[in-house]
């Protein structure tokens, strides 16, 4: 595995490199060694004799009595340091980055190592040198946390052997905490492909991880504290933060080195996938990404004119599903407010946002249920009135794939337009197409009926439009250029991106049926109406749910016949449908002559 390492100064660069030839030695390899510096442009590496002699001086003394690692050094002088770096590790072929990092280095040198940090695929370790440090010396590694710690544990395993301490805090809880320390460090080893015997193992009862690390910096003989970049949370910031000026002054002082483990193919795959929208996707400037969020934010809150445009909604669109009138619900959709928490649901995902995630969560939770108590109210009254299922409840009580595509389709949309201003006059028809507030109304309004399954199905679709709306805009604005924080926390944002993305394919199968039976011919009641003209040697030649009229199931049968279907024929039709199917139906049957 060859070995990059990115050095500024020359202050800490021999010790640096002499750390990496440990490293380095450890496997035989190829040893790299690029010093960047300001520029005006992205410029070219310059390898070897032409480099500037009296910076690299001390260098070339240190690594002339190398033997079995080969040395290239190198200069570069960059606006990008970031390009410049990940050019140089495509063309080495490097498997390890080393940074060098200082307190005093410049803003544009800290920003380019944290994105190395958060971009790169290869492992990357960055080393802050201590005043007393050589490069030589033992070194200590805390063992806590993932395939970080794990991985920098196995670096220093094969580089310095059993001049590694591996550290292991265990609270002081019983009198076999000990034993359980011991344990769970060999299994840490274990996970991290480290023999028992490659390195010293040390276990420590305590409280604290930080009081007990600094304590063993301070007894020990150390050269160095190798820390994973993630895992021990607060304590890696502690020591990588202002700590390190106590640990690194003086001339006892220590290194403080971060390791970050290598990138796993899907991440690199992400990076790829962002690179990509970055070219053929306008993204959203600065400007317009404040506008966005201060507006979902605005508009996704919980407040007094939030339920009662609900609850508005919520009664006109109960009004026009009893009265069967579309362009009355049409009307509702437009009143509703839901679209915008669902899409601030979307935006809280791909940013990990949990404050505005759980505060859109609210608006929509608490938006169902004052939709739900309104549209059972009217139902019940409806009731009373004599009012009972209409074409408009009906249809919304059978969701199909369809309706999922729609939402899905929704979602993208609406973000898309709510994130550039010039577009917002069509987030009115992508309101209409997602139709959030008609379905909890149907709900509501045939609990109150006791029609449970249209109520179940009505519920289904509103879960639907839910998941797929979400999901739909999380993508586009993905697509536009909006992400989280690096260091900020976003598991929780990734299982619900893996949950909702679960339910989505688990909706699929069974929305996906309905449309199958009515492009395919039906259910079961296809071989009841088999069995009915097989008695006049006749043949079904399909079968098809047909759009609800007046409130009730249209069922087309056609028919082979060489002559036309005699009116007993379809009344014995019309009874063996009213007997399989438990709504209304009505038959209708097509002649398809057949001439033998």
């Amino acid at each position: 595995m060859n070995i990059l390492l990115v050095v500024r100064d020359e202050e800490t660069s021999s010790a640096l490199v002499q750390w990496s030839l440990r490293l380095t030695a450890a496997r035989a390899s190829k040893l790299w060694v690029l010093r960047v510096r300001e520029g005006s442009k992205v410029g070219e590496v310059v390898w070897g004799e032409a480099l500037e002699y009296a910076w690299w001086q001390g260098i070339e003394a240190l690594v002339a009595g190398q033997e079995d690692v080969e040395v290239v050094l190198g200069e570069v002088e960059t606006v990008n340091v970031t390009r410049s770096v990940k050019r140089q590790l495509a063309e080495t072929k490097a498997g390890l980055l080393v940074v060098q990092d200082r307190v005093s280095h410049p803003e544009y040198y800290r920003n380019a190592i944290e994105s190395l940090m958060d971009t790169v695929a290869c492992a990357v370790m960055i080393l802050r040198i201590g005043e007393g440090d050589s490069g030589k010396g033992d070194v200590l590694l805390p063992c806590a946390g993932g395939p970080n710690s794990r991985r920098g544990l196995k670096l220093a395993a094969d580089a310095f052997g059993q001049q590694t301490t591996a550290f292991f805090v265990q609270p002081d809880t019983d009198e076999v905490a000990a034993e359980v320390g011991e344990q769970r460090l060999g299994k840490f080893l274990k996970r991290s492909g480290v023999g028992s015997d490659s390195v010293t193992e040390k276990v420590v009862l305590g409280d604290s991880v930080y009081d007990a690390i600094r304590a063993e910096v301070e007894s020990g003989q150390y050269g160095m504290l190798l820390i994973g970049a993630s895992g021990i949370g607060s304590v890696r910031r502690k020591l990588f933060g202002t700590v390190p000026d106590k640990l690194l002054r003086g001339a006892e002082g220590m290194s403080v080195g971060v390791v970050r483990a290598e990138k796993p193919i899907g991440h690199r795959l992400r990076n790829g996938v962002e690179r990509l929208l970055q070219l053929t996707v306008p993204q959203l400037r600065r400007d317009e990404r404040v506008a966005l969020f201060a507006d979902i934010e605005d508009k996704s809150r919980w407040s007094f004119d939030f339920g009662s445009l609900m609850i508005l909604a919520t009664g006109i669109a109960a009004l026009g599903l009893l009265a069967d009138s579309g362009a009355v619900v049409i009307g509702a959709m437009l009143v509703a407010p839901l679209m915008t928490p669902l899409l601030g649901g979307g935006l809280a995902v791909v940013q990990g946002n949990w404050p505005l995630w759980r505060r859109c969560q609210k608006a929509v939770g608490f938006g169902f249920v004052a939709a739900l108590v309104i549209g059972y109210s009217f139902g019940w009254i409806g009731r009373l009135m004599g009012y009972g299922l209409t074409d408009e409840l009906i249809a919304r009580g059978a969701p199909s794939v369809l309706d999922l595509g729609v939402a899905f389709i929704s979602g993208v949309a609406a973000s898309y337009c709510l994130a550039r201003p010039k577009l917002s006059g069509a987030l009115a028809g992508v309101a209409i197409a997602a139709a959030l507030v008609p379905p909890i109304a149907t709900t509501g309004i045939c609990m109150a009926l006791e029609k449970w399954k249209i109520a179940q199905g009505a519920a289904v679709l509103f879960g639907t439009n839910v998941v797929a709306i979400v999901l739909g805009s999380s993508m586009n604005f993905f697509m536009a250029g909006i992400r989280g924080k690096a260091d900020q926390s976003s598991a929780w944002a990734k299982r619900v991106t893996i949950l909702f993305t679960l339910l989505l394919l688990g909706l699929m199968v069974p929305l996906s049926s309905v449309v199958v039976k009515q492009l395919a011919g039906g259910d079961d009641i296809t071989e009841v109406f088999d069995a009915v003209v097989a008695q006049d040697g006749l043949e079904v030649h399909s079968v098809k749910r047909m759009p609800f009229k007046d409130g009730v199931q249209v069922i087309e049968i056609t028919i082979n016949s060489s002559r036309p279907i005699e009116k007993e024929l379809m009344q014995l039709l019309q009874s063996a449908a009213n007997d399989a199917s438990a709504r209304p139906v009505k038959v209708r049957v097509v002649t398809r002559l057949v001439v033998e």
